[in-house]
């Protein structure tokens, strides 16, 4: 049969394997010549009138052979087992049915070429439907670079017009910073010229004006007398007849002297005569008594004593304002109060920050002695921080730092007692503004890492100066331990958050945020609590404190890193110097909350503060002998020294207290307690182990004696007999 009769050619089976063809003229040949004879049997069986018994089998046979080739259509079975139609009136049994051969292999063949158009099909629609994703990945692609490329061209144009009006403000602002200094200037200078002028009129002496003397009047002498020779000297005539002008000379006629009447003294003088006929009665007193003289017009007052005395004495407010007025700030070299001039509030830009202190110094009451002034001149500064955290203005904050810093470094502690309260909430809330950035970034979250490398946060840390903050708060905290009253540090533990406290004690905080957190809490070793005091019920306290240890012991395996920047190389790692300086302050701080009953009831309850000493003492002991005469070298030998008297001193304090039952919840913890007390018991002290002290040693040698057996103990001794071996 040729392929025309199923309309396909040879090109419609190019796609089909080389032997498949063959493969299926082979299966339809047996199938045929199987269904032939089992025709021959049967028609044996019919005629000779029995049957052979394999007719079921040849026709399972058959029709598995059907499935394994191809699944016909119901359409394909009705046509092959339909009888072929014969004209009517014609008998049945003349009827020639097609080979089957020849029908099995035309239905398989059909059968083939539709299932490869089929596939034919599907795969132009597969490549059409990859062709179209590739197409649409590509534009989206596409839409992504440039909308990436356009948001970092707005980015950057957006800070630089930030960075040209920053700039532009700030030339500005020194502009009229000098305008107006120069405006100040001319003013003072005017000021002292008229001091000067006046002050000059007042020295000038007041000149004596002579009386004008009396002129006689002159004698008119009569037109008719002689006329006088004209003198040849004239002065410059003035347009009128000079002989007019009558020659007079006052002076001549003042000069001469008159005719004096001559004097008779005795003629002149009465005689004291007695007339009268009674004695002259005589005086009490002489006659030529002076009489007393007038009273002044105006008395002086008396002065007042005590008056004089108080001015004798050395106010020391008048101190305090001046060196406050001379105080200068921490950046530059101008004084604080000048430095104010520079800022001002968002929201009142006329209005300078100096001028609001000035406002503030003028209404607040009058002070009797400088503490009074003190806290006056203290809830100035902190009315100017609150309002510059409400506004989100940072600048000026350094400024009120170093204004609140000289104020309060007074000997009298009463002064920062006195403004406590009103001082902490504002150190946290700045310091936070700077650690709750680094506490989100540290999962590694895209936009909250972004942020942390961001010029907005940058400009956050350099406004708000941490290490003064806290610095400011460790003051606060040691004025309350030198005061008389108990209540005061307790009242400063109540204030202080423990989130806060927390959040400063992450790993990734630098040291100069870690170091004055955990020199802060060695204050707070009270006899009833550590740490902050978030509640009176005792299991609540106790869950906070246990947190806090936690925590803190925490950082005796934790690595001290800050959080990397994903756009730039990574930051350079913390010293091996700084780590061991952090966790030997850590360690002290542990030894201060230890010396109350309270505290080392805490140490000694928590479920992994011993093991995780246990553990960091070994850790420090093998550092020894891994990196030998490393430059911290001393702190890794403090480091033994304080943990080692620790233990020994909890120990103490806890009768009935074994260590080797607090480790069990400690990886490791077992195995480091046998390795790094056993190595400090048979310490030498020498090369390596030099500076480990000898009562360390002892202590050692006591803790174990408590924990080991006779036998573990012989067997220890036979070990480390001469000495530890690096």
């Amino acid at each position: 049969m040729d392929d025309d009769e199923f309309d396909f050619s040879d090109a419609d089976l190019d796609d089909l394997p080389a032997n498949t063809l063959q493969q299926l003229e082979t299966t339809a040949i047996r199938a045929t010549q199987q269904q032939q004879q089992q025709q021959i049997n049967v028609d044996d069986s019919a005629y000779y009138g029995f049957d052979d018994g394999d007719g079921d089998e040849d026709e399972d046979e058959v029709v598995n052979l059907h499935d394994l080739t191809t699944t016909t259509t119901d359409a394909d079975h009705d046509y092959a087992a339909a009888p072929s139609q014969q004209p009517h009136g014609q008998p049945q049994a003349e009827q020639q049915p097609l080979p089957q051969s020849q029908a099995d292999v035309g239905r398989l063949l059909e059968r083939i070429k539709k299932l490869e158009q089929e596939k034919r099909r599907l795969n132009h629609d597969l490549d059409t439907a990859s062709a179209e994703v590739v197409k649409k990945a590509g534009e989206v692609d596409n839409l992504r670079r440039r909308t990436e490329h356009a948001t970092r061209q707005t980015e950057q144009r957006l800070a630089h017009q930030q960075h040209e009006h920053q700039e532009t403000t700030a030339k500005i602002a020194a502009e009229r910073d000098a305008l107006l200094r120069q405006l100040e200037q001319a003013k003072t200078n005017t000021a002292f010229d008229e001091h000067n002028r006046y002050e000059d009129h007042m020295r000038k002496p007041r000149r004596v004006v002579p009386s004008r003397p009396k002129m006689a009047a002159p004698a008119v002498p009569s037109p008719a007398g002689t006329p006088k020779k004209a003198q040849k000297n004239l002065p410059l005539g003035d347009g009128f007849d000079d002989d007019d002008v009558f020659a007079m000379s006052p002076s001549k006629r003042r000069d001469k002297s008159k005719a004096s009447t001559p004097k008779l003294a005795s003629k002149r003088k009465r005689q004291v005569t007695n007339d009268s006929p009674v004695q002259v009665l005589q005086l009490s007193e002489p006659s030529n008594t002076q009489l007393p003289p007038d009273p002044p017009l105006f008395s002086e007052p008396a002065a007042d004593i005590a008056l004089l005395r108080n001015l004798r004495k050395d106010d020391q407010r008048f101190n305090l304002l001046h060196r406050l007025l001379s105080r200068h700030c921490s950046r530059g070299d101008d004084r604080v109060l000048e430095a104010l001039t520079r800022y001002a509030f968002p929201s009142d830009p006329e209005k300078k920050l100096s001028s609001i202190v000035y406002d503030g110094f003028s209404t607040s009451a009058p002070s009797t002695n400088a503490r009074e002034l003190a806290t006056s001149i203290c809830r100035v500064f902190v009315d100017i921080w609150t309002r510059c955290l409400r506004e989100n203005y940072l600048s000026p904050i350094y400024l009120v730092l170093d204004a609140l810093q000289f104020v309060l470094a007074t000997p009298s502690p009463k002064t920062s007692i006195a403004v406590m309260q009103l001082i902490i909430p504002l150190i946290v809330d700045s310091v936070k503004l700077v650690a709750i950035p680094v506490y989100e970034a540290r999962n590694r979250n895209e936009s909250k890492t972004a942020f942390l490398f961001s010029p907005s946060y940058r400009s956050i840390v350099d406004e708000i100066d941490v290490p003064t903050c806290l610095e400011l708060l460790y003051h606060l905290a040691t004025s309350c331990v030198a005061s008389s009253s108990p209540i005061s540090l307790t009242q400063f533990w109540s204030s202080i958050p423990l989130d806060f406290i927390l959040l400063t004690l992450l790993k990734e905080q630098p040291p100069s945020t870690m170091l004055p957190i955990l020199s802060l809490l060695s204050t707070s070793a009270l006899p009833s609590s550590i740490g902050p005091i978030v509640s009176s019920d005792a299991a609540t306290q106790q869950t906070a404190e246990s947190n806090l240890l936690s925590r803190l012991t925490n950082l005796f395996s934790e690595t001290l890193a800050p959080t990397p920047d994903p756009e730039s190389s990574p930051p350079p790692p913390v010293s091996d110097t700084q780590t061991w300086t952090t966790r030997l302050h850590v360690l002290t701080l542990l030894t201060h909350f230890s010396i109350p009953p309270h505290g080392a009831t805490i140490l000694v309850t928590h479920n992994l503060c011993i093991g995780r000493l246990i553990k960091y003492l070994d850790h420090a002991v093998s550092s020894l002998y891994s990196r030998p005469l490393s430059p911290s070298q001393q702190l890794k030998i403090s480091t033994i020294n304080t943990t080692m008297r620790l233990l020994d001193h909890l120990t103490r304090v806890n009768p009935g207290f074994n260590i080797k039952s607090k480790l069990g919840e400690t990886l490791g913890g077992l195995h480091a307690y046998y390795v790094a007390l056993t190595r400090l018991a048979f310490s030498e002290g020498v090369v390596l182990e030099e500076g480990i002290e000898a009562e360390v040693v002892d202590m050692a040698h006591d803790v174990l004696d408590e924990g080991l057996s006779v036998e573990e103990g012989d067997a220890l001794a036979e070990v480390f007999g001469s000495g530890v071996e690096g």
